[in-house]
Parts: structure tokens; C-alpha cells; sequence
């Protein structure tokens, strides 16, 4: 039995068969985040980290990573 890595989209929990999730992997899951928005994700005590369509994120690290989208241009976490 494989583990499953949960992580959220704008509150939303998902499971992924995967360590690693790339930005466009992120944009594709339904309803899905269209190009002309930002895709950020948080993680534990962190800021808010721009997500690039061709970055990996590493879904093993402790805590729930949480995707969100914002209109393009702004600043994160605002």
C-alpha cells in the first residue's frame, strides 16, 4: 500500500500518490486555478511562497502544505 501525501487547496484537503506536486500538477486539480492567477503555497511558520508551473514541491515535510491563488501582481498573504 502506497502512502498518500495530504496537502490543501484553498482549504479544500486532497490526497496525492506522490512525494513531490509540481505548480501545474496544483492548477489542475478540480475546479482547478486558471494561469492568470498566482498559485502560492504555505507551509508551517512560513510566508507565503510564489509556485512556479515547473516547481516541485516536497510534500513530506511536516505539516499540510496549503496551495491558495491570489489575483497576479499582488502581494502574498494580503
Amino acid at each position: 500500500m502506497s502512502k498518500k501525501f495530504k496537502f490543501k487547496i484553498e482549504n479544500e484537503m486532497h490526497e496525492w500518490e506522490n512525494q513531490y506536486i509540481s505548480g501545474e500538477q496544483v492548477r489542475a486539480i478540480p475546479p482547478g486555478i486558471p494561469t492568470s492567477m498566482d498559485l502560492f503555497v504555505k507551509r508551517q511558520g512560513k510566508p507565503g511562497e510564489l509556485v512556479e508551473n515547473t516547481q516541485k514541491i516536497d510534500l513530506g515535510e511536516p505539516g499540510i502544505e496549503k496551495f491558495y491563488s491570489q489575483v497576479a501582481n499582488s502581494t502574498p498573504g494580503i
